[in-house]
């Protein structure tokens, strides 16, 4: 199991939380997604997933992702 942390940005409110969440719940091989609003993160547990298959859902779901490096809270 992978975990990749996305910046997300764009979200304005919980609406935006949960067109995210279910643009990541979307994708075939994630089991777990967590976006939180107030740090513009989405955390993602998958398998075999690449990072532009879950950028790319993010971006179809009309906002702008990176995967976040480094060390952050």
């Amino acid at each position: 199991m992978s975990k990749t942390v996305l910046k997300i940005e764009g979200m304005m409110c919980e609406g935006c939380v949960k067109s995210v969440k279910e643009a990541l719940e979307g994708v075939s091989g994630t089991s777990s997604v967590d976006v939180n609003l107030k740090k513009g993160t989405a955390t993602v547990q998958h398998e075999g997933v690449s990072d532009e298959t879950l950028i790319g859902a993010v971006v179809d779901a009309g906002f702008r992702a990176s995967v976040k490096h480094g060390i952050f809270s």
